[in-house]
């Protein structure tokens, strides 16, 4: 079986081609091509060309060549390595930095929530003082009218007392005086009695007295 080219497309979407020995073994590779047709014109380019190439034997400059071309390759790769950790370092710090805005504005909206909850404490507090002022205004209130109202009622009471009580000496006092007058009324009476009596009796004797003078 010969040597045959073959033709493919990669993941990135250029075309290679490859030249296979008997045994399947790849002996030769292409560089990448951007279509389809510049991959076929450089494979035919290729075949025409190949039968009547000569060889350049580059052997130990070919090692220095690899050696040099393996620093680039290492090189490249530090590079790389190094600005895929100064990329990652990057995003870690965004990320951070992301994390500490997050904690920040997380930390400030706890804050607000404190300092509104505070407020809200405050206010209830207020309010709770503030029906409490009134309730101790109004019982206090309430209190000075009942003491207002037991004092005026003392008051009257004391004042209707006084009036009773006047009103029973003015009574006692013209009973007694009643009575005194009905006490003189009967001493009078009973003088007059005596003295009509007293004159009675008298009058006999005077007569007595007068007829026993004019027989003598």
């Amino acid at each position: 079986m010969p040597a045959k080219f073959v033709l493919r497309k990669g993941r990135t979407g250029k075309f290679t081609f490859t030249l296979e020995g008997p045994n399947g073994q790849i002996l030769a590779t292409s560089s990448d091509h951007p279509n389809l047709r510049a991959a076929k014109a450089a494979l035919a380019s290729v075949q025409k060309n190949s039968a009547s190439a000569e060889v350049d034997d580059r052997s130990a400059g070919a090692s220095a060549a690899k050696k040099t071309a393996a620093k680039k390759t290492t090189a490249r790769k530090s590079t790389a390595r190094k600005a895929t950790g100064r990329k990652t370092a990057a995003r870690k710090t965004a990320a951070k930095k992301t994390a500490g805005a997050t904690t920040r504005k997380t930390a400030a909206k706890k804050t607000t929530a404190r300092k509104t909850a505070a407020k809200k404490t405050t206010a209830k507090r207020a309010t709770a003082a503030r029906k409490t002022t009134a309730r101790k205004s109004a019982t206090t209130s309430a209190r000075k009218t009942a003491a207002k109202k037991t004092a005026g009622a003392r008051k009257t009471t004391a004042r209707k007392t006084t009036a009773r009580k006047t009103a029973a000496r003015k009574t006692a006092a013209r009973k007694t005086t009643a009575a005194k007058a009905v006490g003189a009324r009967k001493t009078t009476a009973r003088k007059t009695t005596a003295r009509k009596t007293t004159a009675r009796k008298t009058a006999p004797r005077k007569t007595a007295r007068k007829t026993a003078a004019a027989a003598s």
